[in-house]
């Protein structure tokens, strides 16, 4: 059985999607979900390893029919639905009523954000669905930091007196006792965030991160540096439950570009940069033409000339360059920015037309145009099938930049940073190493979860807080 079982899967892709088995009358049997669906099917050979009622549906099996989406989060709306419609035999989590993790913002003064499964018309204000719940925890986790929304319970926040632990790690905002002036701001920014609008927002912290460096405010540019974060850190994992995902006709969109700007597109390449206060400072290329995204042209770059670090227009001019000199030129160059980086880009590439696409007054879906000729197009209509596609490959660039930037980053916090911080010596650094299992998990600890280490202490935990957080 397991022969002709991975003889079924032999072809299967590894790419996300949908997998769906069928038994010998053709009837659909199950539906999963996978991030990478070669890999999940694999796990089927064994079936010892199965839970009984897959143990029992896999030995039915005669076929295996799988689809690919864009991303995981594609393949989980379109598993739910397909489970609601078809009504596979063996997906009983779904097909009893329940769902998967979700989010819910309540209906409240100062609403609560909280876990929720079950209906839809249970509740309004919800997001997700999200593929674990480890995901959504993460999300939570983003949504304190960047937001300070209260989680606690009605019941909770009436009878509060002082403010909580989470108010003083700077996770809630406490409206059960401190005066609120930007609550209702803050839910709304939660649900943009939701939406999977983090983009502008991150736009946002950074300016003002900048404007708080600047004015040597470096505190407040802090607490700036950790939103943003937090928001590049979880952004992608959060969609608004039901929300199509914008598709985009390839062929058609590429053609509406070529009309607009007059110009005949192969390939399209489109420029981001990414850096925490000049650190880590990485760019990336995404290419694309009329069959869609090519990802085999992707790139990313260190940077090389260290001078450059933090200055985002020296930084885009070294990227541009780069990739230039590798051959096979792009027809026209898309960087995310202003006037100063569709200068730039067009000095750099003089010989290729340049798009900047940039924010206006109000960074809600306000983008407009620096067109080849330096002329500004502000009128390209917000719901036009052009405005989404330039707007979906600006935010794949940046996706592919901070993922980049992520792992880069993530590899300069190393064990060697906890011998910087003084009073930790050899024994409790092995104490709070033994406890996380790595630096970077304790970059990212709170300082409830640093107090529960065992022979911490309360004052190590919040040095080694101060240190990662300051």
């Amino acid at each position: 059985m397991n022969i002709q079982f991975s003889d079924l899967i032999e072809n299967s892709p590894r790419a996300p999607g949908i997998y769906k088995m069928y038994d010998a009358e053709g009837t659909l049997l199950y539906v999963g979900k996978a991030k990478n669906i070669s890999a999940r099917l694999k796990q089927y050979l064994d079936i010892s390893k199965l839970e009984m009622h897959k143990q029992i549906m896999r030995t039915l099996v005669t076929n295996v029919a799988w689809e690919t989406t864009k991303n995981e989060s594609d393949a989980l709306i379109l598993e739910e639905h397909l489970i609601k419609s078809e009504k596979p035999k063996y997906n009983i989590m779904l097909t009893d009523g329940k769902m998967y993790p979700m989010l819910m913002l309540t209906n409240h003064q100062f609403p609560r954000l909280l876990k929720f499964r079950g209906k839809l018309s249970q509740k309004r204000d919800v997001f997700g669905p999200y593929p674990s719940v480890s995901a959504l925890n993460e999300t939570i986790k983003t949504i304190q930091k960047v937001c300070q929304l209260r989680t606690c319970t009605d019941g909770f926040m009436k009878n509060r007196t002082r403010p909580c632990l989470l108010h003083q790690i700077g996770r809630c905002s406490a409206p059960c006792t401190v005066q609120q002036n930007s609550y209702s701001e803050n839910v709304q920014l939660a649900r943009r965030i939701f939406t999977g609008d983090s983009a502008p927002i991150i736009s946002d912290l950074s300016n003002q991160m900048k404007s708080f460096s600047d004015n040597l405010d470096f505190e407040s540019a802090a607490i700036m540096r950790d939103k943003i974060s937090a928001l590049t850190h979880t952004a992608v994992r959060g969609i608004k439950h039901r929300q199509k995902q914008s598709g985009i006709n390839w062929n058609e969109s590429v053609t509406l570009l070529e009309q607009w700007l007059d110009i005949k597109l192969e390939r399209v390449a489109v420029f981001d940069n990414s850096h925490i206060f000049g650190r880590s400072a990485v760019g990336a290329m995404i290419v694309f033409g009329h069959d869609g995204y090519i990802k085999s042209d992707y790139r990313h770059f260190k940077l090389k000339d260290n001078a450059r670090a933090g200055n985002d227009i020296a930084m885009m001019s070294e990227f541009v360059s780069r990739a230039i000199a590798r051959g096979n030129k792009p027809d026209l160059i898309i960087v995310d920015g202003g006037p100063a980086q569709w200068n730039i880009a067009h000095k750099t590439a003089p010989d290729i037309p340049i798009l900047g696409v940039t924010k206006g007054t109000v960074r809600n879906g306000d983008e407009h145009f620096i067109l080849p000729n330096g002329k500004i197009d502000n009128n390209l209509p917000k719901d036009s099938q052009l405005f989404l596609l330039l707007r979906t490959v600006r935010d794949e660039a940046h996706r592919f930049a901070i993922s980049f930037h992520r792992a880069i980053h993530a590899k300069t916090v190393t064990a060697g940073r906890l011998d910087e911080i003084e009073g930790i010596g050899p024994a409790r650094k092995r104490a709070v190493l033994h406890h996380f299992g790595s630096v970077r998990q304790i970059a990212d600890a709170d300082l409830n979860a640093l107090l529960r280490v065992p022979g911490l202490g309360k004052s190590a935990a919040e040095k080694i807080y101060s240190y990662f957080h300051s």
